[in-house]
């Protein structure tokens, strides 16, 4: 049986190979530190709500909920949300994460309805590149923010660029240029930047009403 979400997999990613690679790989993306300073960045105050697309196993979305925000947590696996599902379950207040199947080209929240917006090491996984900044702008608040990174393999300087420098070529290129000239269409000031975070090259797309 073929999964609705396989289209947004690397070929490397399908299979019960990829679930225990991901298993060995789990404290690396367990406790994420891109994800947490994306969130310092972000700075998601309490009451507030945030998106977190691609959430994985959800270091962003733990940070999150720990300065007291909403969370909607997002992702096409399965096994994903299970991680996080059974992971949410162990933080202080539990009902401040949400955890659901979903893309960005399909977000399952209202108009206007979320204050922060962000996604690590996504962006490259989405299928339909206007359509998902069209459903960020649809669900971000008048006075809300979006951060988007991946980190730029193609970029020598990274630790692991003779491994993945192709790997946005399976599946979507992530030029910053494109994806803020898709934000301003929709009405909101964004900036595309190649830069380090962490000491990581990333690609880098802030964006606000």
């Amino acid at each position: 049986m073929v999964n609705e979400f396989d289209r947004y997999r690397h070929e490397h990613d399908k299979g019960v190979k990829a679930k225990i690679s991901w298993i060995l790989k789990l404290p690396k993306f367990w406790n994420s530190p891109l994800s947490k300073e994306v969130i310092r960045v972000l700075d998601p105050q309490k009451g507030e709500n945030v998106l977190d697309i691609g959430a994985g196993m959800g270091p962003a979305a733990i940070e999150a909920a720990s300065r007291g925000a909403h969370v909607v947590a997002i992702d096409p696996s399965r096994f994903m949300r299970a991680i996080l599902g059974f992971r949410r379950q162990f933080q202080k207040d539990p009902g401040l994460i949400t955890v659901e199947a979903g893309v960005a080209e399909k977000i399952p929240l209202s108009k206007r309805s979320t204050n922060v917006v962000c996604a690590v090491n996504a962006v490259h996984h989405w299928t339909d590149l206007e359509g998902s900044i069209e459903e960020i702008a649809r669900v971000i608040a008048p006075t809300g923010r979006v951060l988007l990174v991946d980190e730029d393999f193609t970029d020598p300087k990274h630790p692991q660029h003779e491994t993945h420098h192709d790997h946005e070529e399976e599946m979507t290129k992530v030029d910053v240029e494109i994806i803020k000239g898709l934000f301003e269409s929709w009405g909101l000031e964004a900036k595309g930047e190649k830069v380090l975070l962490l000491g990581l090259p990333v690609k880098l797309i802030k964006a606000n009403f």
